[in-house]
């Protein structure tokens, strides 16, 4: 711990320098959390780059344990999700024996905040289409869910960080409604989709949760460290703010 005890030293390692969802994260966060950030400058643009992307965080996550983190946070679902559900659990394994720091990844704060709100069922929606979408696919399969799709909601656009908020939110409306039937939530990967300012219009236009990876975050975070007071305006999950599942 830092030498002020009111302080949590939150390391993250963010895979690009361009996101602004370091920026969103820390708004939601208490005051007393203060965020050291690690880049690896990823540009997102092989599956050769993410396949050999381990031993970048890795070093990462060494330097933010030297730097005294308590909690160390490495972002990006595709690099780990493409190493697969177990392979993952041994990273995490390794590097928390090897600093003695927690750590955990992208998506295993999305499966624990499933498993929070009872989700069996859900669709997943990415940037990502191809060989990347069916490993997200696999990992949560390999994780204990029934994925009904994953992939692009919108395929006519080459990429949905182009669209405007409004546009993202009305293709996924619709998108949503061509999915097979029995959908628990909706799943978002991609910490830059623009949309927590229609999270809630999502939600009830959908009429089930819909898990955005900063939220998701902020939930994993604050229940990590106790601080589980409803956060209401940014959707289910931090209003209801569940506490961790089986």
């Amino acid at each position: 711990m830092t030498d002020n005890p009111k302080t949590i030293r939150l390391g993250v390692v963010k895979p690009t320098v361009t996101s602004k969802s370091l920026e969103d994260l820390q708004a939601l966060l208490p005051d007393d959390i203060e965020m050291i950030p690690e880049y690896t400058g990823f540009q997102y643009k092989s599956l050769e780059e993410f396949g050999s992307s381990m031993p970048i965080y890795g070093e990462k996550i060494a330097a933010l344990a030297a730097q005294g983190a308590d909690l160390i946070h490495p972002e990006g679902a595709p690099p780990f999700m493409l190493q697969g559900f177990a392979a993952e659990a041994g990273y995490i394994r390794e590097w928390e024996a090897r600093h003695g720091v927690p750590v955990f990844t992208t998506g295993t704060t999305q499966v624990a905040a499933l498993k929070a709100l009872g989700v069996k069922w859900f669709v997943g929606y990415t940037p990502f289409a191809g060989k990347l979408a069916e490993a997200f696919r696999q990992y949560f399969t390999d994780a204990g869910f029934e994925v009904l799709f994953m992939g692009k909601p919108v395929e006519d656009a080459d990429d949905v960080y182009d669209l405007t908020t409004e546009e993202i939110r009305d293709r996924i409306i619709a998108a949503f409604a061509r999915e097979p039937a029995g959908a628990e939530a909706l799943y978002i990967l991609g910490s830059g989709w623009r949309v927590l300012d229609v999270l809630e219009d999502l939600e009830a236009a959908l009429d089930v949760p819909v898990l955005h990876p900063v939220v998701v975050r902020c939930w994993y975070i604050r229940t990590k460290l106790g601080r589980s007071d409803p956060l209401p305006g940014h959707g289910r999950l931090l209003a209801a703010m569940p506490p961790f599942g089986a």
